[in-house]
């Protein structure tokens, strides 16, 4: 690309204050979606890049003797083209993960409508026989669970033995 012009000759945003770049780029995403969404994804990249170093200045104690706020204008101005310029390179790769997240979005599901079909039962099986005549198996406490009372204790009946 050279002097901002793409292969369509549309130019494209070369800075983060690049209004009309921004404004070409709406107008390519009408006429062509993929390349408006590689530059999207790498706008945001930047936006990105751009918070995380605010974030990284913000844990770094100032001095009172040279902090202004020219001086911290000029930081986030220098964060915000730096931010651009390291997005144009792919330095993270974020913008590859976006791109392919919306493609994968936007693809088209399949041609073909999967049909249901039965599945064959095992007619080879024996069901098991349900015993009718059976008594019903009467309950028992396993012997080991049944505790003599402790002298003193409080029974069911409320008095104590």
């Amino acid at each position: 690309m050279a002097d901002g012009l793409d292969n369509l000759g549309m130019a494209s945003p070369q800075s983060a204050l690049d209004f009309a770049g921004i404004g070409a780029l709406r107008g390519k995403a009408q006429q062509r979606a993929d390349k408006a969404t590689r530059e999207t994804a790498t706008q945001f990249e930047a936006m990105f890049i751009q918070e995380m170093l605010k974030s990284m200045r913000a844990t770094v104690e100032k001095n009172d003797l040279l902090s202004s706020d020219a001086a911290d204008t000029f930081e986030q101005m220098y964060d915000r083209e730096l931010s651009v310029q390291l997005a144009k390179r792919n330095t993270l790769g974020i913008a590859d993960v976006v791109v392919k997240a919306v493609e994968r979005n936007n693809a088209q599901g399949p041609a073909f409508k999967a049909k249901a079909e039965p599945m064959p039962l095992n007619r080879s099986a024996e069901s098991m026989a349900i015993q009718r005549d059976a008594l019903p198996m009467k309950l028992m406490r396993p012997e080991k669970f049944n505790l003599a009372p402790r002298p003193g204790a409080m029974t069911s009946k409320g008095s104590a033995e």
